[in-house]
């Protein structure tokens, strides 16, 4: 029977994507679906994508509720026959093994499957370990507010913990471990709002990396006075708005081959070095930050890189990106200087290994052959991954990456 028993795991998209969120399911239990159909919506990597069925069944079983995040491989549906019991797909589920999957038609399956049939029964103790049902996201929370979770009440299916059900659990918690009295009634929010699932994607990568990775900074001052004029001329001779971050990419790209160590990826304990920058900007959309990648940017002219930016920041505006604009960054760039920021650290975008960050470009006072003097200025913060990358070798990028700025003729 076990053989007529189909798992759906989570897919993996790319070397970066460790989970995704459930955003839709387009199918209901007991309804068949069709090869090719869209069975449900997964978010990672700040979009949405559609997974399709790998082949024609009864969906018998939804383990992943919309809005829960599962990791890569984690069983989240069961394709089953008509003739299967319940008591069988349950056992199924309780012996499920997560591993590592594809709906990628260059998947370890071959055949774009979800996963191949499990034939082995099930042990009686992985079946009790199943019955206390806590989605990974809630069971992650529950650890870090110290909440037994075997003590929460679950509200999902078979009485399923849900993030909301530990939150739940925590606020009950709290308010009757807080004092009576009306001046220590704490004050109520004015609005409860939950995070979209982009937004939670976002908030639990930074985390990832601020815990993760052992973030070094280093600052450098630039005069961009030169590399301003190089801006208006190329827009007065191409008709094209050429931006300063457009320059700025240009100039990263071409230090980035310079110190090809920063233009990577840390993977497990292995460093991928590319021959190619293609680097990330930082973009704000209605659904959040994101960061499409300009390809090979040290083979494009500023206007070539003009056009690319222009057309990325659109495609984010419309919320049209695709994984393809976001997989596979070696370098990102981030610019607040539009914003009058004038200096931040930014967080380095796992599993590469350093973030630049640009500020304003404002007039300041400058020293020049002991004489004060007023230059256009904008300090350049590089964030960096201790793991792989000394100071000394930061030093010696942002010093090429000053160069390049200097010598914007060169760009």
């Amino acid at each position: 029977m076990a053989s007529d028993i189909f798992p759906v795991t989570m897919p993996k998209w790319g070397i970066e994507m460790t989970e995704g969120t459930v955003t839709q399911w387009n199918f209901k239990e007991g309804e068949r679906v069709a090869k090719g159909d869209n069975l449900l919506d997964v978010e990672t990597e700040k979009i949405v994508n559609s997974v399709e069925s790998p082949s024609s069944g009864l969906l018998r079983r939804v383990l992943a509720p919309a809005g829960d995040t599962y990791p890569v491989g984690a069983l989240i549906a069961v394709f089953a026959d008509a003739a299967v019991t319940d008591a069988a797909i349950d056992a199924f589920v309780a012996s499920f093994k997560a591993a590592s999957v594809s709906f990628e038609p260059a998947a370890a399956t071959g055949n774009g499957a979800a996963a191949a049939p499990l034939a082995s029964a099930p042990s009686p103790a992985l079946a009790e370990s199943a019955e206390l049902r806590v989605s990974p996201i809630a069971r992650a929370l529950a650890q870090r507010l110290g909440i037994d979770v075997s003590q929460v009440t679950g509200t999902g299916r078979n009485g399923r913990v849900s993030k909301e059900d530990v939150e739940a659990f925590a606020a009950t918690r709290a308010a009757v471990a807080a004092p009576t009295g009306t001046e220590s009634t704490p004050q109520q929010p004015a609005e409860r709002l939950r995070l979209s699932g982009t937004r939670a994607t976002i908030a639990r990568r930074l985390l990832e990396s601020t815990q993760s990775i052992p973030h070094y900074h280093l600052q450098a001052d630039v005069e961009v006075g030169a590399l301003l004029q190089r801006k208006s001329a190329l827009c007065a001779a191409s008709g094209v708005r050429v931006t300063l971050n457009d320059l700025l990419l240009r100039a990263c790209a071409l230090a980035l081959m310079r110190h090809p160590h920063l233009n990577a990826q840390l993977v497990g304990e292995e460093l991928l070095v590319f021959g190619h920058a293609d680097i990330a900007i930082a973009v704000t959309s209605e659904a959040g930050l994101v960061a499409p990648i300009v390809r090979r940017v040290e083979e494009k002219t500023p206007v070539e890189i003009a056009r690319a930016t222009a057309a990325l920041g659109a495609r984010a505006a419309q919320g049209t990106l695709t994984r393809a604009d976001l997989a596979g960054g070696t370098f990102t760039l981030s610019n607040l200087g539009m914003h009058g920021v004038a200096r931040f650290d930014a967080i380095i975008n796992p599993p590469q290994v350093a973030i630049l960050a640009a500020g304003t470009a404002e007039e300041r006072m400058v020293v020049r052959a002991g004489a004060a003097a007023v230059a256009r200025m904008m300090t350049l913060t590089l964030s960096a991954d201790h793991r792989v990358i000394d100071g000394a070798l930061g030093a010696a990028f942002l010093a090429t990456l000053g160069g390049f700025i200097a010598a914007a003729e060169s760009l």
